[in-house]
């Protein structure tokens, strides 16, 4: 169960135990090799209904709670993730983008920071980044984006216009 400070957006426990001790014995490494590489590398999620949805972890603080970039309640039940593959994932999301709207004319992304440094970190930065060239994606990275009303991390959100079907 996971104990958080909301306003601060600082969780406090995860497992009844301090959170960043926690987190580090979850992801296999000692709590001084916590950092934002680590972060990007084994990110956190909250599951609602039958989605996950990521949230980052910004730095580790002197009492051992974990700040996060976006929104924690108390009680949730936050679960280390495994990455999958961006680049697969990514060219699926453009190939439902063709089949509903046709190849699109431009997209408008925001593709959070935390995202593009588990993309150089795993060396995928090129691959990705001539994906979104061949799909028409002009935008920026940023620190979390907005879905559904919902803040979101290490995610790419974005506005696909096509053309007119005729």
């Amino acid at each position: 169960m996971t104990q958080a400070r909301c306003s601060e957006r600082q969780v406090l426990e995860l497992n009844a135990e301090p959170a960043a001790i926690s987190y580090a014995n979850a992801v296999g490494v000692p709590l001084e090799a916590l950092d934002h590489t680590i972060f990007a590398l084994h990110p956190i999620a909250v599951r609602l209904g039958d989605r996950c949805y990521i949230r980052s972890i910004q730095k580790v603080n002197p009492d051992h709670s974990l700040s996060f970039y976006c929104a924690v309640e108390s009680g949730i039940v936050l679960t280390v993730m495994r990455a999958g593959d961006i680049l697969a994932d990514t060219q699926l999301q453009f190939e439902a983008i063709v089949q509903e709207l046709g190849e699109p004319e431009m997209v408008i992304g925001c593709d959070c920071v935390l995202r593009r440094m588990e993309l150089e970190l795993t060396g995928r930065l090129g691959s990705v980044g001539a994906l979104l060239q061949r799909f028409r994606v002009v935008g920026f990275n940023t620190y979390g984006e907005q879905f559904a009303g919902m803040h979101l991390n290490q995610t790419f959100t974005g506005v696909a216009i096509g053309r007119t079907r005729g």
